[in-house]
């Protein structure tokens, strides 16, 4: 597939590479530079700028002098997990009244439901939800809760409806909040609830909220929010403490995915960590991952390590069954399509989010992925590319929808069977009209800071730029332009498994340079095998039985002109 090159920056005379980096970013500031290359950021926020935090926290307080049982009630994913966690943790300092409940995906899907609510309140005997990284559209469910005489607080991050529900909502997003940053996750807005309570009380340890800043970074690298602002803060200080983790489920989840002794960074973390915690409520039950966050015993926690490490390994293979499955379905029946709509029932309802990003990804086009539901209906969800707010989309088609949700880039709804054709109809009509406003819309566009040369391209550049981690959402890992680069051919080659990758030798102003480019060995042929080329990457450092080289990680390849 071509890729557009969008070149950000030309490099002003005697501009280092990171001054374009941070000018592209839009930072020029003296403290503004000092904050986001510093190893001890200090950007964060007063908890009580949050609409509805001071009565949130009355109510907590409220309900703890009066000896109530609370109950958090989470999500399934990282972000639920995390912030379940944490609240519990928390609060476990200030009653012994705490519990937790998290839905199960399969037989009660995402959010507050009137049943799990009947049975906290009859059963757990609780007066008290929190919820965490769900609830802001829950309208009946708290009408529900209320009218049985249970009070709930509600704290979430997804965006809010116009309808918001009748109790204290907690949501950095929603109306006349204001927070100066509105990009926290779940966990992280359980956190600066935790933040506030500890103000108002003012007895407890001085480091309580620190050591619940790892479960606020795995959180806001895996629920993929800009790693920007407070996130940026928080994540920054939530890498050393996972490398230097004493959160003993953690550290044993790290020793089992065999990173033991390795750098725990975002992109481990995104990747390995990340999805484990995923698999459990993709598969079974989320509920694992919350014990295995709290457990304190050596035996349990490698048990419990064990199942997570497993279960992922079970998802990747249910995820790659399903990515064959709607790969081929879209190219027998939908490659003309500019918005796929792939149904494919023998995909797990836990996995089908995976699988529209895989298939958006090697398709580069908007992507809903539906599979039959266990109540009868088809259940979807969906991912998008750059420039297309696919939650903004299935609002005007709405009438179609049992319910959705989403934001820009993901989405999740409910269909009846029969409504499924004319929904990929009209979306395919909107795709249309967009692609004529934008014909170039749907061909992917990689984004380069600016030019390096290939005398820049040494260790001393790969440490200052580690200064700018951690990168993911928001704050990508810089990509840099290097042009009419010299092929060596005698070294350069095919490698892996499957010979798929390019092994690149070439040299430029009598400076060698080597690097790998992934999946880039067909393209490489395809151009013909050329004697000189241009090339997208990043660098970094290469270790092979204790020699140190820089490497060029390659993104994409062109002909020289």
């Amino acid at each position: 597939m071509e890729k557009i090159w969008d070149v950000k920056m030309e490099r002003i005379e005697n501009m280092s590479l990171i001054e374009a980096i941070l000018s592209y970013k839009g930072i020029y500031e003296k403290k503004d530079i000092e904050e986001f290359l510093s190893d001890k950021p200090q950007r964060t926020y007063n908890p009580y700028l949050m609409l509805n935090m001071d009565k949130a926290v009355e109510k907590i307080i409220y309900h703890i002098e009066r000896k109530s049982k609370i109950v958090v009630f989470g999500d399934y994913d990282v972000d639920g997990v995390t912030g379940t966690t944490l609240l519990v943790e928390f609060l476990r300092n200030l009653t012994n009244n705490i519990d937790y409940y998290i839905p199960n995906r399969f037989s009660e899907g995402y959010g507050l439901n009137k049943e799990a609510i009947a049975y906290i309140k009859d059963t757990m005997k609780a007066d008290l939800i929190i919820t965490v990284d769900n609830g802001v559209s829950s309208f009946d469910e708290v009408e529900y809760a209320i009218k049985i005489g249970m009070d709930i607080i509600i704290t979430d991050h997804h965006n809010p409806p116009d309808k918001l529900p009748e109790t204290i909502v907690i949501n950095p997003k929603q109306n006349n909040d204001n927070y100066p940053f509105k990009e926290l996750c779940g966990c992280a807005v359980a956190f600066k609830l935790a933040q506030a309570l500890k103000i108002r009380l003012n007895n407890l340890p001085g480091d309580i909220l620190r050591k619940s800043l790892d479960l606020v970074t795995l959180a806001t690298i895996s629920d993929m929010v800009p790693l920007i602002d407070e996130n940026r803060t928080f994540v920054k200080y939530g890498l050393k403490m996972i490398n230097n983790s004493k959160r003993l489920g953690l550290s044993t989840l790290i020793e089992k995915a065999g990173l033991k002794d390795k750098c725990i960074n975002s992109g481990r973390i995104g990747y390995i960590i990340g999805p484990c915690f995923n698999a459990a409520g993709r598969i079974e039950d989320a509920k694992l991952g919350v014990k295995l966050l709290m457990e304190t015993d050596k035996d349990k926690a490698k048990y419990l390590a064990d199942i997570l490490y497993n279960l992922n390994i079970q998802r990747q293979k249910v995820q790659e069954k399903g990515e064959e499955n709607c790969k081929r379905l879209v190219e027998d029946k939908y490659l003309d399509d500019d918005f796929l709509v792939v149904r494919s029932d023998d995909i797990s309802e836990g996995v089908i989010g995976i699988v529209a990003g895989r298939i958006k990804d090697i398709f580069y086009k908007p992507t809903l992925v539906v599979s039959k539901g266990s109540e009868g209906y088809l259940k979807g969800s969906g991912r998008s590319i750059k420039g297309i707010n696919i939650y903004e989309e299935l609002k005007k088609v709405s009438d179609l929808f049992i319910g959705f949700g989403g934001h820009e880039m993901a989405c999740g709804f409910s269909i009846e069977e029969e409504n499924l054709n004319e929904l990929r109809e009209r979306l395919n009509k909107r795709a249309k009209e967009i692609k004529q406003k934008d014909p170039y819309i749907f061909i992917p566009k990689i984004d380069v800071i600016t030019t390096m040369m290939s005398n820049e391209l040494n260790i001393d550049l790969i440490n200052q730029l580690s200064k700018l981690e951690p990168y993911g959402i928001g704050n990508p890992k810089p990509l840099f332009l290097m042009k009419n680069i010299n092929v060596n051919k005698n070294f350069t080659k095919e490698c892996g498994s499957n010979n798929t990758h390019l092994k690149l030798s070439a040299h430029k102003d009598s400076i060698f340079l080597n690097g790998i480019g992934f999946s880039l060995a067909q393209k490489y042929k395809e151009l013909g095998s050329p004697d000189v080329i241009d090339i997208i990457f990043t660098p970094e450092i290469n270790e092979f039985n204790g020699k140190i080289t820089v490497q060029m990680i390659i993104e994409d390849i062109k002909k020289a002109l």
